[in-house]
C-alpha cells in the first residue's frame, strides 16, 4: 500500500506518544506514569500494548478531533452554518455542497482517522503474541482497539462515503474503494468485537466515556444498525438490531454508569465536565497538560464580541426550533441550546437576541460557545470542554427512532422518547396522539443535537437533505464575497465529502 500514514516508524514516537495520550487520561484520573512504561522493539507486552492503545487518543485528539474541521463533512447540515470570508471558504463549501476534493482542511478527517487505524490494527495483529499474566487486561485492551477502528471507520463512511478498509498493518497493496456492505460489514464485525472483550467498567477512569466499555460498544453497534437501514444501504431489517442494542443499554445503564444529565446547559462548561454521566463517548481536553479542545469557544462568537465567526446557527433552524420549543414548552432546551443573553465582550458587548442586528446576522449556538461564558475557555480559542461523540440521549432517541422504524409501537420506547422531552423542559409526555414514534423521535434529534455535528448525517440516512435545505433563509443562499449558491439536490457527491486530492494522486483508484 503506498499510503504513507502506515509508515509510522512506532517505536520511535510511541512513548511520545503514550504519554501525550495518557495526559488526556490524567484529567479524568488514570493514575498511570508513562515514564514507568518499558517500551519493548516488539509489541509482546501489555504495557506496550496500552501504549499503543493510548496513542490513538492522541492520533484522534491532535491529529484532527480537536479542531472543528474534523467535522467538516457537519456543515453540510440545515443547523449548523459559517462566515463567508476566505479563510472559512471550506466551511462555506461543505455548508453548501460544493466541496471538491481540493476543499480546504478535507483531508483532515480522512487523514486522523487511518492513524487512529494504523495504531489498531497493530495492536489488533499482535493480540497473539502478547505475554502476560493478565489476559483480562489483553482482552480489555484489544477489545478497544476493535473499538477505536470501528468509530474511526464509521467516522470516515458518513464523511467520504466509500473509502478503502485497511487491515494489514503496513501494507503495500494500491488502494480502492470499499463497498457500503463492506464497509459496514467490517465496521459491524469490530464492534461485535468490541462488545464481547470490553468490560462493564473501564477501570481507573472516573469520567465515564472517556474511554469505552461495553456499553459503549452496543451503543455504536444502535448507531451503525440504524445508519444501515437508511440511505445509502437501506436495509430496513436492521432497524429491529439497533433498537434491540439500544435497549440492551438502556435496561444496564446503572451497570454502565450512563444516564441523563439533569442540568442540559451544564454539559459544555469545564467546571462539570467530570460531573456528569451523559458521556457514552468523549474526549475529555486539559489545556494546562497540552490536549486542547479548539472546537468552542472564542471561534462560535461574532465580531462584534472580538470572536472569529467561525461557527453559527442557521437562521431558519433557530427560528423553527423556538417555535417548537413554544408550542411544547421545551423553552429550557431552546435556552440552553443559543445564546440570547447580553455577552460581557469588547468591542460591543452585544446581546445575543439581537443578532439580526450584527453585520453576520446569526444565532449562537451556546454548545459552541459554552454553556458558561464567565469560564475562561468561552473567551479563548483552546479550552477545557468536552468533545462528544456520544451523548446517552442519542442512546434513547435511537431506542425510540428504530422501534418505530422497525414496527414496533412499545411503552418502553415512548418512554425512552419522553425522557428526553422531559429533560428538555416538557411538562407533558407525548403519545400515539400526537404522531408516529418514529416521526417524533426523528424531531426530537434535531433538537436535542442542533449543532452537535449530528444533524447532517440524520439527514443523508432518512434521504430529506433536499427538504431541509429548500427551508433556509435568503443570507444562506447568497453569498456575494465567493460568488457561489448552494447545491440543494444530488447523488452521492451531494451527500458525502470527495476523497480528498492527496491521496488520489497516491491511490488513483480512490478517484474512481
Amino acid at each position: 500500500m503506498k499510503r504513507n500514514i502506515f509508515k509510522i516508524n512506532l517505536w520511535t514516537n510511541l512513548s511520545i506518544m503514550m504519554f501525550s495520550a495518557l495526559i488526556i487520561m490524567s484529567c479524568s484520573n488514570l493514575e498511570e506514569d508513562p515514564s514507568e512504561v518499558q517500551l519493548e522493539t516488539s509489541l509482546t507486552t501489555d504495557d506496550a500494548l496500552e501504549a499503543v492503545l493510548t496513542g490513538m487518543y492522541r492520533e484522534l485528539m491532535e491529529g484532527g478531533a480537536q479542531w472543528a474541521q474534523f467535522q467538516l463533512a457537519a456543515f453540510g447540515g440545515d443547523d449548523l452554518t459559517t462566515h463567508s470570508a476566505s479563510n472559512k471558504i471550506g466551511y462555506r463549501e461543505s455548508d453548501w455542497r460544493r466541496q471538491t476534493s481540493n476543499t480546504e482542511n478535507i483531508e483532515m478527517a480522512y487523514n486522523t482517522c487511518y492513524d487512529v487505524i494504523t495504531l489498531a490494527n497493530i495492536a489488533i495483529d499482535a493480540q497473539n503474541s502478547i505475554i502476560s499474566t493478565d489476559q483480562t487486561t489483553v482482552d480489555r485492551l484489544i477489545g478497544e482497539a476493535y473499538f477505536m477502528r470501528a468509530f474511526a471507520y464509521m467516522h470516515l463512511t458518513k464523511t467520504y462515503g466509500r473509502i478503502p478498509i485497511q487491515l494489514v498493518p503496513n501494507s503495500n497493496d494500491d488502494l480502492e474503494k470499499s463497498s457500503f456492505v463492506d464497509i459496514y460489514t467490517q465496521i459491524e464485525s469490530d464492534l461485535l468485537y468490541a462488545e464481547e472483550l470490553l468490560p462493564d467498567v473501564y477501570p481507573g477512569v472516573a469520567v465515564v466515556g472517556a474511554r469505552p466499555n461495553n456499553g459503549t460498544a452496543k451503543a455504536f453497534l444502535s448507531r451503525l444498525y440504524l445508519m444501515w437501514g437508511g440511505y445509502p444501504i437501506k436495509d430496513e431489517s436492521k432497524y429491529a438490531l439497533s433498537a434491540q442494542k439500544a435497549k440492551e443499554v438502556i435496561d444496564n445503564e446503572s451497570v454502565y454508569g450512563f444516564g441523563l444529565h439533569t442540568d442540559f446547559r451544564e454539559l459544555w462548561t469545564e467546571a462539570n465536565r467530570f460531573n456528569q454521566n451523559e458521556s457514552v463517548f468523549t474526549l475529555v481536553s486539559c489545556t494546562s497538560c497540552g490536549v486542547r479542545n479548539r472546537t468552542m469557544g472564542m471561534l462560535g462568537m461574532p465580531s462584534e464580541a472580538g470572536g472569529w465567526t467561525e461557527i453559527f446557527s442557521e437562521i431558519a433552524f433557530f427560528e423553527d426550533m423556538q417555535a417548537d420549543a413554544i408550542e411544547n414548552g421545551t423553552e429550557n432546551r431552546f435556552n440552553d441550546t443559543y445564546v440570547l443573553e447580553e455577552i460581557d465582550r469588547a468591542p460591543s458587548y452585544p446581546i445575543g437576541s439581537e443578532w439580526a442586528t450584527w453585520s453576520d446576522p446569526h444565532p449562537l449556538f451556546r454548545k459552541v460557545v459554552g454553556g458558561d461564558l464567565s469560564e475562561d475557555g468561552s473567551k479563548s480559542t483552546i479550552s477545557d470542554y468536552n468533545i462528544y461523540f456520544m451523548r446517552y440521549a442519542e442512546v434513547l432517541l435511537n431506542y425510540a427512532e428504530a422501534t418505530g422504524r422497525s414496527g414496533g409501537d412499545d411503552p418502553e420506547a415512548w418512554n425512552a422518547l419522553n425522557r428526553v422531552r422531559t429533560r428538555a423542559g416538557a411538562s407533558t409526555e407525548l403519545s400515539n396522539a400526537d404522531g408516529t414514534l418514529t416521526d417524533l423521535a426523528f424531531l426530537e434529534r434535531k433538537w436535542e443535537f442542533a449543532g452537535e455535528y449530528l444533524r447532517m448525517f440524520d439527514l443523508v440516512r432518512t434521504e430529506t437533505l433536499s427538504e431541509a435545505l429548500a427551508n433556509r433563509s435568503e443570507v444562506e443562499t447568497v453569498d456575494i464575497v465567493n460568488n457561489i449558491v448552494p447545491i440543494t439536490s444530488g447523488g452521492e457527491e451531494f451527500y458525502f465529502s470527495p476523497i480528498p486530492q492527496s491521496e488520489i494522486d497516491i491511490s488513483p483508484g480512490l478517484g474512481d
